[in-house]
């Protein structure tokens, strides 16, 4: 959204400075005419008021109807509205109106250079505002271009003032982009599934695979497909220019894998791999016991322990999200976990890119 501001006084909206104009009735005594030597002067005891040689007559309507149609061409035309205290001028010169209120504001948005071509400017406004400010609430799903606001003020009657414009605003939009895989647990690409990152979405291709161009910023995606538990990540972020990797798995919603009986106690693996920004690591546990899973550096430097429990007999499963014990978040390249169930032990690589 962009926020436009403004300052106004009659006759115009100005953006800066004020512009009140020479309305009323100004006087002039005293008047100094001469050089350094000689001066003649005019010394009058009280102001003295000059008007030009017009003829003023009285005009008679002749109808209430025809009079109602001039005032109301003469508000369309200048402004001006006859006063009622005295008689109009013989060539249709009137008096301002002492009583003109500002109503409020009319706010636009148009394309720079389109300043005069009125019938292209988008109204914001749907009535008149009392502030002199305005949020452009479109402005985040406008195009790429340069664009500026227009400001009117409205008087009483209808009364509007000439547009007074903003600085020229450029809306250029970056995009990036999020790619990866929606797969179901046994690492299967899923046909079909759609992702969705705020408006806009995707679908998968026969291997499971998509592709999201996004604006740049932070999105939640989220993928669902036909049979399986729909899965949201938050906080990816989208930077310009660049694809941001993010590999889904969803869980079948008959739970296929978890109706097979166990059979040994195994670590079945971790999936996606290579993974952006978490992976799933999978094992089955046979009979009762105490499971750890630590992950270590290519220096052999522990990490992470990303788990120490007990666990019961059956298929079982944990996310690492690429940190540390600490919270931070590690660098790419080649990781090992070492999984410990009992007397069982086994060691995987997993790559973790950018």
């Amino acid at each position: 959204m962009h926020t436009v501001a403004w300052v106004s006084s009659w006759p115009s909206t100005q953006w800066i400075a004020f512009n009140d104009g020479l309305w009323y009735t100004w006087f002039i005594d005293n008047i100094y005419i001469g050089n350094a030597v000689t001066a003649v002067s005019f010394d009058a005891p009280s102001p003295i008021m000059r008007r030009t040689n017009v003829e003023m007559a009285n005009v008679e309507m002749a109808s209430s109807r025809l009079k109602r149609q001039d005032e109301a061409s003469t508000i369309a035309r200048d402004g001006y509205v006859p006063r009622s205290d005295q008689p109009a001028l013989s060539t249709g010169i009137r008096t301002r109106a002492d009583n003109r209120v500002l109503t409020g504001y009319e706010v636009y948005r148009l394309i720079s250079g389109q300043e005069n071509n009125e019938s292209t400017w988008v109204l914001l406004t749907d009535e008149q505002i009392p502030n002199t400010s305005f949020v452009d609430e479109d402005w985040d799903g406008l195009p790429n271009g340069t664009y500026r606001w227009g400001i009117k003020a409205i008087y009483t009657a209808g009364v509007a003032s000439g547009a007074a414009f903003s600085n020229p605003l450029v809306k250029e939009n970056q995009f990036g982009t999020i790619v990866g895989f929606v797969r179901r647990s046994n690492n299967q690409g899923i046909a079909g599934a759609t992702v969705t990152a705020g408006t806009h979405s995707a679908t998968t291709n026969s291997a499971g695979a998509y592709s999201l161009v996004l604006p740049v910023g932070v999105y939640d995606v989220t993928a669902t497909a036909p049979g399986f538990n729909p899965r949201t990540y938050e906080g990816i972020v989208v930077a310009p220019n660049q694809n941001t990797t993010l590999n889904i798995v969803l869980t079948s919603v008959s739970n296929e894998d978890e109706l097979s009986p166990v059979t040994a106690t195994a670590l079945k693996g971790n999936m996606p791999n290579p993974f952006n920004p978490e992976t799933t690591i999978r094992f089955d546990i046979l009979e009762p016991c105490t499971v750890t899973i630590e992950v270590y550096n290519v220096k052999g430097q522990k990490v992470r322990t990303l788990l120490s429990e007990p666990k019961a007999n059956g298929r079982h499963s944990v996310v690492f999200n690429a940190r540390d014990d600490q919270g931070n978040m590690l660098s790419s390249g080649v990781y090992f976990y070492r999984f410990k169930a009992g007397s069982y032990t086994s060691t995987r690589k997993m790559l973790l890119m950018e």
